[in-house]
């Protein structure tokens, strides 16, 4: 077998079509540190290193074709095929289309040791979203003085975000009771080409409510405005979320399984 050469994409614009106008790809390669690439128009696998002593696999295309990608990468027992990715050996969590795990080679998935697994969907929408009822009630918070509310929401609606208050930039929205008490709310990352949404979360009690639409929508409208696209990411079997954000215009641009280390 002949060891595919790797790219090594300093932008999307080096890579070839049609990632280099891929959605999902564009939105999160400024993420991904200096990456080694392979694949072609079918699929393409990348290797991140977001920290000196980690890396990353991400991949996308259809998952017979990024199956074929990691084969002509990675042996049957996990190891390197490439020279140069040494550190394959070091990746700590890998996002591949969703299908792919089912087809890889069960040496070279017993080698990732990757035993935590989620299936989640990510969503994009370029479109200003529908007026929501509580919509205009949604008001900024600050990230300071507003923490321990923030943080108690989070505890009781959604304790596993990955979007929290030490994330560097991140903006914070929320919806308040009559009373002043803060029942929704829900983050904004700013990306080159979009901003992303996160922790989006309804105190438990007042969920049905219409909160998180509202909360939603505004910080949508907000983004659109921004960047012109905004995105976000959802687990695979939450059907509320998902009726929710299809019906504020957001569309799937790519469905992923991700495997990291315990």
């Amino acid at each position: 077998m002949t060891s595919p050469e790797a790219l090594r994409p300093r932008s999307v614009t080096d890579l070839p079509a049609p990632w280099s106008a891929d959605r999902f790809v564009v939105d999160d390669f400024d993420r991904w540190a200096d990456p080694l690439a392979w694949g072609d128009e079918r699929a393409v696998l990348f290797l991140a290193r977001p920290r000196p002593d980690t890396a990353a696999l991400i991949g996308v295309g259809e998952p017979a074709a990024l199956t074929s990608v990691l084969t002509d990468v990675m042996t049957p027992d996990g190891g390197s095929r490439v020279s140069g990715s040494g550190h394959l050996g070091q990746v700590a969590v890998a996002s591949l289309t969703r299908g792919t795990w089912d087809l890889l080679n069960p040496g070279v998935a017993a080698a990732l040791a990757l035993p935590t697994v989620s299936h989640w969907d990510w969503l994009w929408t370029e479109t200003q979203p529908p007026a929501v009822p509580g919509e205009d009630a949604v008001r900024e918070l600050d990230p300071v003085a507003d923490a321990e509310e923030i943080r108690a929401v989070q505890a009781q609606a959604n304790p596993t975000t990955h979007l929290t208050l030490d994330r560097e930039g991140a903006r914070w929205f929320g919806w308040r009771d009559g009373q002043g008490h803060l029942r929704a709310i829900g983050g904004t990352m700013r990306r080159p080409v979009s901003v992303h949404l996160g922790s989006i979360a309804t105190v438990p009690a007042w969920r049905g409510r219409g909160l998180g639409a509202a909360v939603t929508a505004a910080m949508t409208r907000g983004g659109i405005a921004s960047t012109g696209q905004v995105s976000l990411g959802m687990y695979a079997d939450n059907a509320p979320a998902r009726r929710l954000y299809t019906r504020l215009g957001f569309a799937v641009g790519q469905e992923v399984e991700t495997r990291r280390r315990a």
